[in-house]
Formats: C-alpha cells, sequence, structure tokens
C-alpha cells in the first residue's frame, strides 16, 4: 500500500522566522525519525516529508509512505520533536495537527486484496473512492489530532481490505459444500471469517460431552402451559413476562442449587453490579464492534423544563404520547442496559495492578436482569430481552483461568445429571466478546477454545436450550481495561453465565409442571405459593 498525506501542523503564532530551522528538521526527520523501525534497504516502506511551506502561523506538509510507517503516524512522530526544537529559541509551540486530505493506494492485482465494495459505499469516513486496473484509491478528509491517534485511517483499511493470501481455498469437499450452502452461490466471493472461526482451535458447534438418557413427564409448548396455568402472563413490552410467584418460587429453588452446588463449591464472592453501563466501557470491550445492533441504548433527559412543559401541555390535550417532544428533551445516548452482565467487573478492574500471589479474584453476581435486543428471534420464554441469570467472573494467570472455566462446566453437568435432566455440551460459535467481529489489530492473546455452551434438551426440538456459557477471553479484557499483574506476568479473564430463565426453561420442558414428577432436590428448595385470585385471569382453555 501506499499513502500520500497532506496537512497542517498549526503553531500558537507565525511561524516564518523559524523557517530556516524547520527546513533542516524536515531533512533529518526524513533520514531519521520517518524510518524508525524499517529494515535497511526498505526504506520505501518509511515514511517522507516531500514537500511543505510555512504560511503565517501554519506548516503544510505532504508527506509520502509505504506500509510501515504510514503518513499518519509519521505526522505523529514529528509534533513532539519538532515542538521541543522551535520551543528553545522561538518560543513556538503546536497547537494542532490536522489532515486536510488522504489518499491510500491499495494493490488489487494478483496476490494482493479483494475490497469489499458495500461496505466503502457505507463509511463516511470515505469522501471519494476510485477503481483503477490493478489499485485502488481511497480518499479520507478533516480528521484532527484525536481522530488520527485513534487509528480510525488503519481500521477503516482493514475492514475494507482483506490480503488474497489470506483467504485460504480449502480442498476438503464438505468445507467447500458447506460454503456453497451457506452462499447459495459458489462462484461468489469469500467474506472474511468471523474472528470465532480464526480464534478457535476446533471446530465451533462440536459436541464435546453429553448426559446419560432420563425420563421426561411433557408434551407441549412450556409457554402456552405456563400461561394457561397462570405461571406467567404477557406484558406489553416485547420479549418481556410478568413471572408469577409459582414461576418465582421455581427459580429460587434453581438459584439455591446453582449456588450451593456450583459457585459455593468454587469460592465465589457475591458482588452487586451495576446494570446501566457507560457506552465508553461497552467501547472498552469491543461490544460496539461486533453487536450494536444487539443492546438498548439509554437517555438522560436534558435541563430543559420548557420542553418538558410542551410535552406535558400536549400530551394533556391530545392524549397522545408526543414522541418528537419527548425526542427533543433527552440527551445523546451514554449508556446502555447491561447486555452481558459481567461488563461491570472490568471496569472494576481497569488500570488496577494486581499481584498474583493474591489470585485469583472470583466475583458472582445475580442482583437483576440482563438486557439483549433479539429483534425479530424473541419468543416464548425461551428467547426473550429482558431475562435472570448468575454471572460468574474472575481474573487469573492462564492456565488457572481455563481451568476456573472448566470447574464450572463439570459441577455444571453434574447438577444437570443429578437433576435427571438431560443435558450437551458443545464448543461454542458465538463467544460474547468476539460475536459479529472480523478482524482484531492489537495481538491479544486467545484461548484455544473461547466458549462452551451447554445446552437442555427440549422434546420435540432439535437444538436445545442454552443454559451454561463458559467462556476464556485470553487477554481480551486486560489489555482492554489496562489490567497488570505486578511482575508483568499475563492475566486472562474469564466469566460463565447461569441463565436462570432458561434453566427454568428447559426444566419444566422436560419434568412438566407436576410437583410430583421433579427431583427431590428441587422439591425440597420449591416454595409452594398460591395463584391470586383474579376473575378473569387466568382464562381457561376448557
Amino acid at each position: 500500500m501506499k499513502f500520500l498525506l497532506k496537512g497542517t501542523i498549526t503553531f500558537n503564532k507565525n511561524a516564518e522566522d523559524a523557517e530556516e530551522d524547520i527546513a533542516k528538521f524536515v531533512e533529518e526527520a526524513n533520514k531519521d525519525i520517518l524510518l524508525k523501525g524499517v529494515k535497511e534497504g526498505h526504506e520505501n516502506e518509511g515514511a517522507k516529508i516531500t514537500d511543505w511551506n510555512i504560511e503565517g502561523n501554519e506548516l503544510k506538509l505532504e508527506i509520502k509512505s509505504g506500509s510501515k510507517v504510514r503518513s499518519h503516524d509519521g505526522l505523529l512522530r514529528i509534533k513532539k520533536p519538532l515542538t521541543q526544537l522551535l520551543g528553545k529559541k522561538y518560543h513556538l509551540g503546536v497547537r494542532k495537527i490536522h489532515i486536510d486530505t488522504y489518499q491510500v493506494t491499495i494493490p488489487t492485482g494478483e496476490g494482493e486484496y479483494e475490497i469489499n465494495h458495500q461496505l466503502v459505499k457505507e463509511l463516511p469516513q470515505i469522501e471519494d473512492f476510485q477503481i483503477k486496473d490493478n489499485y485502488v484509491i481511497v480518499t479520507i478528509k478533516d480528521m484532527n489530532e484525536s481522530e488520527i491517534r485513534k487509528q480510525g485511517i488503519n481500521r477503516v483499511i482493514k475492514h475494507i481490505s482483506t490480503k488474497k493470501e489470506e483467504i485460504k481455498e480449502e480442498n476438503d469437499e464438505n468445507v467447500a459444500e458447506s460454503r456453497q450452502m451457506a452462499s447459495g452461490d459458489p462462484s461468489e466471493n469469500l467474506e472474511e471469517k468471523d474472528l470465532t472461526f480464526t480464534v478457535t482451535k476446533t471446530t465451533p458447534g462440536k459436541i464435546i460431552a453429553r448426559s446419560p438418557e432420563f425420563e421426561n413427564y411433557f408434551e407441549g409448548d412450556v409457554t402456552e402451559k405456563a400461561i394457561e396455568l397462570g405461571w406467567i402472563k404477557t406484558f406489553p413490552g416485547r420479549g418481556q413476562w410478568f413471572y408469577g410467584p409459582q414461576m418465582t418460587a421455581l427459580q429460587r429453588a434453581f438459584e439455591k442449587v446453582l449456588i450451593d452446588d456450583i459457585i459455593e463449591k468454587l469460592g465465589f464472592d457475591e458482588c452487586l453490579f451495576p446494570k446501566l453501563i457507560p457506552i465508553p466501557t461497552m467501547d472498552k470491550m469491543r461490544y460496539l464492534d461486533g453487536l450494536p445492533e444487539g443492546m438498548y441504548y439509554c437517555s438522560a433527559p436534558k435541563r430543559d423544563p420548557e420542553v418538558f412543559n410542551k410535552f406535558k401541555n400536549e400530551l394533556a390535550i391530545n392524549r397522545e404520547v408526543p414522541m418528537d417532544l419527548l425526542k427533543s428533551g433527552l440527551k445523546d445516548p451514554a449508556y446502555v442496559l447491561a447486555a452481558a452482565q459481567c461488563e461491570p467487573f472490568y471496569e472494576f478492574l481497569s488500570h488496577e495492578v494486581i499481584d498474583e500471589k493474591d489470585l485469583p479474584i472470583k466475583f458472582y453476581d445475580k442482583s437483576g436482569w440482563t438486557y439483549r435486543w433479539e429483534s425479530g428471534g424473541a419468543k416464548g420464554i425461551d428467547r426473550v430481552h429482558e431475562f435472570q441469570r448468575i454471572e460468574l467472573v474472575w481474573i487469573d494467570k492462564p492456565k488457572q483461568t481455563n481451568e476456573i472455566r472448566d470447574a464450572t462446566l463439570e459441577l455444571s453437568h453434574e447438577l444437570a445429571t443429578k437433576l435427571e435432566l438431560e443435558w450437551y455440551t458443545e464448543i461454542g460459535d458465538d463467544p460474547f466478546y468476539l460475536e459479529g467481529r472480523k478482524v482484531e489489530s492489537r495481538g491479544i492473546e486467545f484461548p484455544d477454545v473461547p466458549k462452551y455452551e451447554m445446552r437442555l434438551k427440549v422434546p420435540g426440538q432439535e437444538k436445545g436450550v442454552a443454559v451454561v456459557s463458559a467462556n476464556v477471553h485470553g487477554t481480551h479484557f486486560t489489555e482492554g481495561f489496562s489490567i497488570r499483574e505486578a511482575h508483568k506476568h499475563t492475566l486472562w479473564t474469564g466469566c460463565t453465565g447461569l441463565g436462570l430463565t432458561r434453566w427454568l426453561f428447559g426444566f419444566l420442558a422436560q419434568k412438566g409442571f407436576d410437583e410430583n414428577n421433579w427431583p427431590e432436590m428441587i422439591r425440597t428448595q420449591y416454595k409452594k405459593t398460591k395463584i391470586p385470585k383474579i376473575l378473569t385471569w387466568p382464562q381457561s382453555k376448557e
């Protein structure tokens, strides 16, 4: 790739008197600063200031480069030494740096890059796009220093281009067939693989363990039966339910056995995690990179009584909620409702230093709801927008982190078998911290298997309901949140989600609603309750 940058360095005052020293600086920078990290004989892969001139307090620059020291990185490199040089003699300080136009030439010939033309059209950062015989030219304009330092340019390039040699055509006929089924047309260009399939060292979806067979006592739809019996009631919000006393009592019973048989045995300490998560925290998790469409966003109201007075007056007169007025009274979204439940753990440890002798740190949270926007996927009580679970989170050295994750999974297997529930566990194909993402450029360490998923069988359905998600994140969060070990040893994090709502669904799908068919350890924990007397609910089917 080739890069051509035209930019401006703005000083705090007129810099024309410093022209001679700036000329010497440019000459030296081209020989040293802009070639650092470039091997001898490969100088064309570094950066070079090819043109410059001073206009008042502005230094106009043209920087050309190859891929090793890209032009925008070269611009950042010269800021500090230029300030040090001119500050002492001329009392000149750099007020700001700015990219006016930036052209990136990407080769597309044999063995070069594939370009995703649809993404090029969609990305607002791209001002212009030209297609030539063996290359394309991408033009980006108007970037300030903050945007340059965030390396958005590199991510734009990575997002729209894939090195052809990285797309390997396997000879395995089964792989070729599966791709054809996925795309519908074997002639279509292959898309860059999801990170899950790049990172995972074995086949996602592969079943690695399963239970013996047990007797089932229920046939039918769990959600419909629960509605009929008055255990649950529909709620106006999509993907939400009102859980009555019976369902709540069953959840408390499961909560107790999960804590006794898994969490207490492994020595986790309970905490109360916030459920309103600031957007910058989600950004550090890279959740926004992968699944921004899967969350509920929250906005605080503006301090504008006039807008809300108008809102109240219009509501009083028309008896319809004036949504446009309401929107005008809200700030930009600043939070999301907890979508992973483990988010506060990484923020809690952010920028902290831990001595390995004090490891592991193991917390769990069972204090509230988790929220996911399932779009059209919400159905019944097995796939909802608002659900309850117990979240286990920990940090330790890599080997121990894997061992803790495996222990949470093994104890889950043992508990389900004691409850005479049929289950199976597979390699997860959607670790939440990788879901939807295509690239990772930070040199993160990943485990061989990022996620295991345990499912309870649902009679009559091909796929069981997921009740345990057991994850190891490698250094994804320790890097993202700057969590350090005192002796600079590597730390990994992990989390296991025990889906209470899903456990109830799978249990009822196999054992039904008659307590006499339930295992003793659930019956002894289940607190019997009565359905409230309401003349119009629940409605009998008879």
